[in-house]
Protein backbone atom coordinates (compact mmCIF):
# COMPACT_ATOMS: atom_id res chain seq x y z
CA UNK A 1 0.00 0.00 0.00
CA UNK A 2 1.39 3.76 -0.81
CA UNK A 3 2.27 6.27 1.30
CA UNK A 4 -1.21 8.34 0.03
CA UNK A 5 -3.24 5.33 0.83
CA UNK A 6 -2.28 4.11 4.55
CA UNK A 7 -4.79 3.86 6.52
CA UNK A 8 -4.18 6.24 9.52
CA UNK A 9 -7.03 4.43 11.74
CA UNK A 10 -5.25 0.86 11.31
CA UNK A 11 -1.68 2.15 12.21
CA UNK A 12 -2.82 3.75 14.98
CA UNK A 13 -4.76 0.50 15.50
CA UNK A 14 -1.37 -1.20 15.33
CA UNK A 15 0.32 1.13 17.63
CA UNK A 16 -2.36 0.32 20.74
CA UNK A 17 -1.98 -3.63 19.96
CA UNK A 18 1.71 -3.51 19.91
CA UNK A 19 1.55 -1.26 23.31
CA UNK A 20 -0.56 -4.01 25.02
CA UNK A 21 1.89 -6.86 23.76
CA UNK A 22 4.95 -5.15 25.08
CA UNK A 23 3.30 -3.83 28.40
CA UNK A 24 1.83 -7.32 29.10
CA UNK A 25 5.30 -9.05 29.46
CA UNK A 26 6.44 -6.77 32.16
CA UNK A 27 5.49 -8.84 35.05
CA UNK A 28 4.93 -6.27 37.69
CA UNK A 29 1.23 -5.81 39.14
CA UNK A 30 -1.16 -4.48 37.22
CA UNK A 31 -0.74 -3.27 33.57
CA UNK A 32 -0.63 0.45 32.83
CA UNK A 33 -3.72 0.80 30.39
CA UNK A 34 -6.00 -2.06 30.87
CA UNK A 35 -8.63 0.91 32.94
CA UNK A 36 -8.29 -1.30 36.21
CA UNK A 37 -9.43 -4.43 34.46
CA UNK A 38 -11.75 -3.57 32.34
CA UNK A 39 -9.70 -4.05 29.01
CA UNK A 40 -7.25 -6.66 30.34
CA UNK A 41 -4.65 -7.34 27.40
CA UNK A 42 -4.72 -11.02 27.53
CA UNK A 43 -8.45 -10.95 26.63
CA UNK A 44 -8.05 -9.62 23.76
CA UNK A 45 -4.79 -7.89 22.66
CA UNK A 46 -3.34 -11.25 20.03
CA UNK A 47 -6.82 -10.96 18.16
CA UNK A 48 -6.86 -7.40 17.93
CA UNK A 49 -3.40 -8.04 15.83
CA UNK A 50 -5.22 -10.41 14.20
CA UNK A 51 -8.12 -8.26 13.27
CA UNK A 52 -5.78 -5.74 12.11
CA UNK A 53 -3.73 -8.37 9.65
CA UNK A 54 -7.42 -9.90 8.36
CA UNK A 55 -8.42 -6.18 6.96
CA UNK A 56 -5.80 -5.99 4.54
CA UNK A 57 -6.47 -9.47 3.00
CA UNK A 58 -6.24 -8.98 -0.63
CA UNK A 59 -9.18 -11.14 -2.17
CA UNK A 60 -7.93 -11.26 -5.75
CA UNK A 61 -4.65 -12.17 -5.04
CA UNK A 62 -3.52 -15.83 -5.93
CA UNK A 63 -3.10 -18.35 -3.36
CA UNK A 64 0.82 -18.88 -4.93
CA UNK A 65 1.29 -15.44 -4.74
CA UNK A 66 -0.17 -14.97 -1.60
CA UNK A 67 2.34 -17.36 0.07
CA UNK A 68 5.40 -16.64 -1.57
CA UNK A 69 4.84 -12.55 -0.39
CA UNK A 70 4.15 -13.97 2.81
CA UNK A 71 7.17 -16.16 3.16
CA UNK A 72 9.30 -13.16 2.08
CA UNK A 73 7.73 -11.21 4.73
CA UNK A 74 6.95 -13.16 7.47
CA UNK A 75 8.68 -16.38 7.42
CA UNK A 76 12.60 -15.24 5.77
CA UNK A 77 12.90 -13.10 9.24
CA UNK A 78 11.55 -15.15 11.58
CA UNK A 79 13.91 -18.04 10.92
CA UNK A 80 17.00 -15.08 10.56
CA UNK A 81 16.07 -13.66 13.54
CA UNK A 82 15.39 -16.77 15.08
CA UNK A 83 19.25 -17.69 13.63
CA UNK A 84 20.93 -14.74 15.59
CA UNK A 85 18.82 -14.76 18.77
CA UNK A 86 19.74 -18.26 18.85
CA UNK A 87 23.72 -17.24 18.83
CA UNK A 88 22.75 -14.59 21.89
CA UNK A 89 21.81 -17.14 23.93
CA UNK A 90 24.72 -19.25 23.66
CA UNK A 91 27.16 -16.52 24.21
CA UNK A 92 24.98 -15.41 27.22
CA UNK A 93 25.14 -18.77 28.44
CA UNK A 94 28.38 -18.77 28.05
CA UNK A 95 29.60 -15.28 28.81
CA UNK A 96 27.25 -14.62 31.52
CA UNK A 97 25.88 -17.90 32.68
CA UNK A 98 22.49 -17.27 32.04
CA UNK A 99 20.25 -20.51 32.24
CA UNK A 100 17.51 -19.27 29.65
CA UNK A 101 16.95 -20.20 26.00
CA UNK A 102 17.37 -23.63 24.98
CA UNK A 103 20.92 -24.55 22.98
CA UNK A 104 21.03 -24.32 19.54
CA UNK A 105 20.06 -27.41 17.63
CA UNK A 106 18.56 -28.77 14.24
CA UNK A 107 15.21 -28.36 15.81
CA UNK A 108 15.61 -24.69 17.53
CA UNK A 109 16.71 -23.67 13.95
CA UNK A 110 14.36 -25.37 11.81
CA UNK A 111 11.17 -26.67 14.11
CA UNK A 112 10.97 -24.73 16.78
CA UNK A 113 10.25 -21.44 14.93
CA UNK A 114 7.33 -23.12 14.07
CA UNK A 115 6.02 -25.42 16.69
CA UNK A 116 7.14 -23.52 19.68
CA UNK A 117 8.80 -19.24 18.83
CA UNK A 118 9.76 -18.88 22.61
CA UNK A 119 12.51 -21.71 22.62
CA UNK A 120 15.13 -18.81 22.94
CA UNK A 121 13.68 -16.63 25.21
CA UNK A 122 14.71 -13.37 24.37
CA UNK A 123 12.51 -13.35 21.08
CA UNK A 124 9.49 -13.89 23.16
CA UNK A 125 7.24 -12.45 20.27
CA UNK A 126 8.07 -14.59 17.59
CA UNK A 127 5.39 -17.25 18.08
CA UNK A 128 2.72 -14.69 17.14
CA UNK A 129 4.77 -14.54 13.31
CA UNK A 130 4.73 -18.39 13.09
CA UNK A 131 1.23 -18.26 14.02
CA UNK A 132 -0.11 -15.45 11.55
CA UNK A 133 1.74 -17.03 8.49
CA UNK A 134 -0.29 -20.37 9.39
CA UNK A 135 -3.39 -18.31 10.22
CA UNK A 136 -2.85 -16.43 6.71
CA UNK A 137 -2.79 -19.56 4.67
CA UNK A 138 -5.65 -21.13 6.31
CA UNK A 139 -7.80 -18.41 5.78
CA UNK A 140 -6.96 -17.86 2.21
CA UNK A 141 -7.10 -21.45 1.22
CA UNK A 142 -10.85 -21.04 3.07
CA UNK A 143 -11.65 -18.41 1.03
CA UNK A 144 -10.72 -19.84 -2.01
CA UNK A 145 -13.04 -22.51 -1.10
CA UNK A 146 -16.31 -20.62 -0.35
CA UNK A 147 -15.71 -18.07 -3.04
CA UNK A 148 -18.02 -19.22 -5.45
CA UNK A 149 -20.64 -18.99 -3.22
CA UNK A 150 -22.86 -15.65 -1.92
CA UNK A 151 -21.16 -13.61 0.87
CA UNK A 152 -18.09 -16.04 0.69
CA UNK A 153 -16.46 -13.19 3.62
CA UNK A 154 -19.51 -14.01 5.80
CA UNK A 155 -19.13 -17.59 5.23
CA UNK A 156 -15.62 -17.69 6.08
CA UNK A 157 -16.26 -16.14 9.26
CA UNK A 158 -18.24 -17.90 9.96
CA UNK A 159 -16.44 -21.08 9.36
CA UNK A 160 -13.76 -19.37 11.11
CA UNK A 161 -15.85 -18.93 14.13
CA UNK A 162 -16.54 -22.61 14.38
CA UNK A 163 -13.05 -23.49 13.80
CA UNK A 164 -11.96 -21.31 16.65
CA UNK A 165 -14.96 -22.83 18.94
CA UNK A 166 -13.20 -26.02 18.14
CA UNK A 167 -9.62 -24.79 19.12
CA UNK A 168 -10.80 -23.43 21.82
CA UNK A 169 -12.17 -26.53 23.28
CA UNK A 170 -9.68 -28.27 22.81
CA UNK A 171 -7.16 -26.31 24.33
CA UNK A 172 -9.26 -26.12 27.42
CA UNK A 173 -9.60 -30.01 27.66
CA UNK A 174 -5.93 -30.89 28.33
CA UNK A 175 -2.46 -29.68 26.78
CA UNK A 176 -1.54 -29.38 23.50
CA UNK A 177 2.15 -30.01 22.28
CA UNK A 178 3.63 -30.37 19.44
CA UNK A 179 2.41 -30.47 15.62
CA UNK A 180 -0.84 -29.07 17.15
CA UNK A 181 0.31 -26.29 18.86
CA UNK A 182 1.16 -23.99 15.68
CA UNK A 183 -2.17 -25.28 14.40
CA UNK A 184 -4.57 -24.09 17.81
CA UNK A 185 -2.49 -20.96 17.73
CA UNK A 186 -3.59 -19.95 13.89
CA UNK A 187 -7.36 -21.44 14.58
CA UNK A 188 -8.44 -19.62 17.78
CA UNK A 189 -6.90 -16.32 16.48
CA UNK A 190 -8.62 -17.27 12.96
CA UNK A 191 -11.58 -15.42 13.85
CA UNK A 192 -10.50 -12.39 14.81
CA UNK A 193 -8.48 -12.33 11.26
CA UNK A 194 -11.68 -13.50 9.33
CA UNK A 195 -13.43 -10.65 10.96
CA UNK A 196 -11.30 -8.02 9.70
CA UNK A 197 -11.25 -9.25 6.57
CA UNK A 198 -15.29 -9.15 6.95
CA UNK A 199 -15.04 -5.34 8.45
CA UNK A 200 -13.35 -4.16 5.57
CA UNK A 201 -15.86 -6.37 3.25
CA UNK A 202 -19.15 -5.31 4.57
CA UNK A 203 -19.24 -4.11 7.77
CA UNK A 204 -16.91 -0.73 7.62
CA UNK A 205 -19.56 1.42 5.76
CA UNK A 206 -21.76 0.67 8.35
CA UNK A 207 -19.70 2.28 11.37
CA UNK A 208 -21.17 5.51 11.55
CA UNK A 209 -21.96 5.87 14.74
CA UNK A 210 -21.63 8.89 16.89
CA UNK A 211 -18.52 7.93 19.18
CA UNK A 212 -19.74 9.39 22.69
CA UNK A 213 -22.68 6.64 22.12
CA UNK A 214 -21.01 4.13 20.62
CA UNK A 215 -18.07 4.33 23.04
CA UNK A 216 -20.12 4.44 26.08
CA UNK A 217 -22.20 1.59 25.26
CA UNK A 218 -19.72 -0.37 24.38
CA UNK A 219 -17.63 0.50 28.07
CA UNK A 220 -21.53 -0.75 29.42
CA UNK A 221 -21.17 -4.04 27.74
CA UNK A 222 -17.12 -4.79 28.50
CA UNK A 223 -18.61 -3.60 32.32
CA UNK A 224 -21.35 -6.05 32.00
CA UNK A 225 -19.24 -8.75 30.06
CA UNK A 226 -16.01 -8.16 32.76
CA UNK A 227 -18.42 -8.91 35.98
CA UNK A 228 -20.50 -11.86 34.51
CA UNK A 229 -17.11 -13.27 32.99
CA UNK A 230 -14.40 -11.94 35.66
CA UNK A 231 -11.86 -14.55 34.48
CA UNK A 232 -11.21 -13.51 30.92
CA UNK A 233 -7.84 -13.61 30.03
CA UNK A 234 -6.35 -16.29 27.85
CA UNK A 235 -3.14 -17.52 26.68
CA UNK A 236 -2.49 -18.06 22.76
CA UNK A 237 1.31 -17.89 23.00
CA UNK A 238 1.44 -21.57 24.95
CA UNK A 239 -2.38 -22.43 24.89
CA UNK A 240 -2.04 -23.25 28.72
CA UNK A 241 -4.63 -21.22 30.31
CA UNK A 242 -8.42 -20.49 29.17
CA UNK A 243 -10.29 -19.99 31.97
CA UNK A 244 -13.90 -18.89 30.22
CA UNK A 245 -15.03 -21.21 26.98
CA UNK A 246 -14.89 -19.78 23.52
CA UNK A 247 -18.06 -17.71 23.27
CA UNK A 248 -17.38 -16.16 26.38
CA UNK A 249 -13.77 -15.54 24.80
CA UNK A 250 -14.97 -14.46 21.43
CA UNK A 251 -17.38 -12.06 22.98
CA UNK A 252 -15.26 -9.99 25.26
CA UNK A 253 -12.44 -10.16 21.77
CA UNK A 254 -14.82 -8.37 19.92
CA UNK A 255 -16.14 -6.00 21.90
CA UNK A 256 -12.11 -4.69 23.03
CA UNK A 257 -11.81 -4.69 19.26
CA UNK A 258 -14.86 -2.31 18.36
CA UNK A 259 -13.59 -0.32 21.25
CA UNK A 260 -10.03 -0.08 20.31
CA UNK A 261 -11.11 0.33 16.63
CA UNK A 262 -13.06 3.27 17.30
CA UNK A 263 -10.05 5.12 19.84
CA UNK A 264 -7.89 4.34 16.65
CA UNK A 265 -9.78 6.52 14.35
CA UNK A 266 -10.19 9.01 16.80
CA UNK A 267 -6.14 9.30 17.50
CA UNK A 268 -5.53 8.82 13.51
CA UNK A 269 -4.73 12.43 12.82
CA UNK A 270 -1.92 12.60 15.21
CA UNK A 271 0.33 10.16 12.81
CA UNK A 272 0.00 13.30 10.99
CA UNK A 273 2.32 15.76 13.43
CA UNK A 274 4.70 12.69 14.64
CA UNK A 275 7.04 11.20 12.29
CA UNK A 276 8.50 8.72 15.30
CA UNK A 277 4.21 7.40 15.80
CA UNK A 278 4.51 6.81 11.61
CA UNK A 279 7.77 5.24 12.07
CA UNK A 280 6.32 3.12 14.94
CA UNK A 281 2.96 2.12 13.17
CA UNK A 282 5.01 1.00 10.26
CA UNK A 283 7.35 -1.23 12.16
CA UNK A 284 5.10 -3.41 14.48
CA UNK A 285 6.92 -6.43 13.22
CA UNK A 286 10.18 -5.20 14.74
CA UNK A 287 9.21 -4.25 17.89
CA UNK A 288 7.28 -7.63 18.34
CA UNK A 289 10.09 -9.39 17.61
CA UNK A 290 12.56 -7.88 19.40
CA UNK A 291 10.96 -6.13 22.31
CA UNK A 292 12.32 -8.68 24.67
CA UNK A 293 15.91 -7.45 23.61
CA UNK A 294 15.50 -4.27 24.87
CA UNK A 295 14.04 -5.92 28.19
CA UNK A 296 17.23 -7.57 28.08
CA UNK A 297 19.62 -4.57 27.27
CA UNK A 298 17.59 -2.79 30.25
CA UNK A 299 18.65 -5.36 33.20
CA UNK A 300 22.10 -5.37 32.01
CA UNK A 301 22.00 -1.63 32.70
CA UNK A 302 20.50 -2.36 36.46
CA UNK A 303 23.24 -5.12 36.61
CA UNK A 304 26.29 -2.79 35.70
CA UNK A 305 24.76 -0.49 38.15
CA UNK A 306 24.51 -2.77 40.89
CA UNK A 307 27.66 -4.37 40.35
CA UNK A 308 29.03 -1.09 40.42
CA UNK A 309 27.64 0.08 43.56
CA UNK A 310 25.93 2.77 41.80
CA UNK A 311 22.46 2.03 42.56
CA UNK A 312 19.55 -0.67 41.86
CA UNK A 313 20.85 -2.09 44.97
CA UNK A 314 17.88 -4.89 45.28
CA UNK A 315 18.85 -6.03 41.57
CA UNK A 316 19.33 -9.59 41.99
CA UNK A 317 21.39 -11.36 39.49
CA UNK A 318 20.31 -14.76 40.32
CA UNK A 319 16.72 -13.80 38.91
CA UNK A 320 18.09 -11.90 35.76
CA UNK A 321 20.16 -15.19 34.84
CA UNK A 322 17.56 -17.88 35.56
CA UNK A 323 14.08 -16.28 35.43
CA UNK A 324 12.32 -15.42 32.16
CA UNK A 325 10.35 -12.35 32.53
CA UNK A 326 12.65 -10.81 35.39
CA UNK A 327 12.56 -7.33 35.48
CA UNK A 328 13.82 -4.62 38.57
CA UNK A 329 11.64 -1.60 39.81
CA UNK A 330 12.16 -1.01 43.61
CA UNK A 331 10.15 -2.21 46.03
CA UNK A 332 7.98 -3.93 42.64
CA UNK A 333 6.97 -0.32 42.08
CA UNK A 334 4.75 -0.61 38.97
CA UNK A 335 5.18 2.22 37.24
CA UNK A 336 8.80 1.20 36.24
CA UNK A 337 6.74 -1.14 33.97
CA UNK A 338 7.30 2.13 31.74
CA UNK A 339 11.28 1.94 31.39
CA UNK A 340 10.56 -1.51 30.26
CA UNK A 341 7.64 -0.65 27.66
CA UNK A 342 9.95 2.50 26.90
CA UNK A 343 13.31 -0.04 25.75
CA UNK A 344 11.27 -2.88 24.37
CA UNK A 345 9.82 -0.48 21.79
CA UNK A 346 12.91 1.04 21.57
CA UNK A 347 14.86 -2.03 20.74
CA UNK A 348 12.25 -2.64 18.21
CA UNK A 349 11.97 0.27 16.02
CA UNK A 350 16.05 0.29 16.39
CA UNK A 351 16.71 -2.92 15.04
CA UNK A 352 14.04 -1.82 12.43
CA UNK A 353 16.04 1.06 11.09
CA UNK A 354 19.12 -0.66 10.90
CA UNK A 355 17.34 -3.67 8.83
CA UNK A 356 16.07 -0.51 6.59
CA UNK A 357 19.14 0.82 6.31
CA UNK A 358 21.07 -2.59 4.84
CA UNK A 359 18.05 -2.83 3.05
CA UNK A 360 19.19 0.34 1.34
CA UNK A 361 22.66 -0.46 1.10
CA UNK A 362 22.37 -3.83 -0.59
CA UNK A 363 19.87 -2.06 -2.89
CA UNK A 364 22.49 0.73 -3.46
CA UNK A 365 25.12 -2.20 -4.46
CA UNK A 366 23.56 -4.52 -6.75
CA UNK A 367 21.37 -1.62 -8.23
CA UNK A 368 18.19 -3.78 -7.60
Amino acid sequence: MGKKEENRTFRVLYILAIFFVVDGHIPLEGELMNFGGLFRYYSFHMMLFAFGSGYFFDSGRSFKDAVLRDCRHLLVPLYVYNLLYGILAAVLRKGLGMTLGEPLSLYTILAAPMLDGQHFAYNLGAWFIGALFLLKIIYRGLYSLLRRFPAPDLTAFIASLLAGFAAVTVCRRGPVTGGFMPVCRALILLPGYSLGALYRARLEKLDRCPSVPYLTVLVLLRLIYTTAVPENAYLVSNLSYFPCGPAALYLGSFLAIAFYLRIARILSPLLERSRMLLFASRNTFDIMMHHGLGILMLNGIFLMLNRFHLGAAEFSVHQFRTAQGYVYAPHGAPEWAVLYVLAGVAAGLCAAFVRQWLKEKIRNRTGS
